[in-house]
């Protein structure tokens, strides 16, 4: 069978939210690739059935999957959410769309983090309906107390008085959100992370509200509280 690439370039969140449909074309016997910029290589680490592309083949088939700039009117006036309209395609609108496994993923806790903690994650880059950060964290720690609370912060970001923990990569993303007692997040790219790591344990999320911006949302499972 023909080689299989994914191409969807930017947006960690969008990236790790296309993973089912590279598990699925693998399970149908495809050798399956991502195109995507380099700096979310980091996620191909944590999975065995999709590699990074490294080198185009002329023989690969291309599934463009990528939402923005090029088709964003086409989504928006197909009033469908997010993972209906990437899921569209035919090769992969039978896949099990939430479905992310990080398979790779071993059970070492993230480095810089105590063994009982609670996490917050209330930052995010391109979301239409924008939450504010301080009310999300101060409505989490009215709830979660103070001790052993930390802020899930960009790389350059720390606020003062608070506890705040910065990933290095993915993988140091992934087990802190997995390890924690509670996860409080926006609609962004840990909570595609929580999906695949928090499938049993609760998730606290503030989803995008706001129309069209709701149809951005991640997908919900048992375990999610929508706040």
């Amino acid at each position: 069978m023909p080689l299989k690439i994914i191409k969807y370039s930017q947006r960690l969140g969008d990236v790790i939210r296309c993973l089912p449909a590279c598990k699925y074309l693998k399970e149908q016997g495809h050798e399956v690739e991502f195109d995507c910029f380099e700096q979310y290589h980091g996620v191909f680490e944590l999975v065995s059935y999709v590699k990074p592309m490294t080198q185009l083949s002329i023989d690969a088939e291309i599934l463009e999957l990528e939402i923005w700039p090029n088709r964003y009117l086409e989504y928006r006036n197909s009033n469908k959410t997010w993972t209906d309209f990437v899921y569209s395609h035919p090769l992969i609108e039978k896949s099990d769309k939430t479905n992310i496994i990080f398979d790779r993923l071993n059970d070492d806790p993230a480095f810089g983090l105590p063994k009982d903690y609670n996490l917050v994650a209330p930052f995010g880059i391109s979301q239409g309906h924008k939450r504010n950060p301080l009310e999300v964290i101060v409505e989490a720690r009215k709830k979660l107390g103070e001790k052993n609370f930390f802020v899930l912060c960009p790389e350059g970001v720390s606020i003062r008085g608070l506890e705040c923990f910065t990933a290095s990569d993915v993988e140091q993303m992934a087990k802190a959100i997995r390890d924690a007692r509670e996860f409080w997040c926006i609609d962004s790219a840990p909570m595609a992370i929580a999906r695949g790591v928090r499938k049993e344990k609760k998730v606290v999320y503030y989803r995008q509200t706001l129309e069209p911006y709701d149809k951005d949302n991640n997908e919900i499972w048992d375990t999610v509280e929508l706040a």
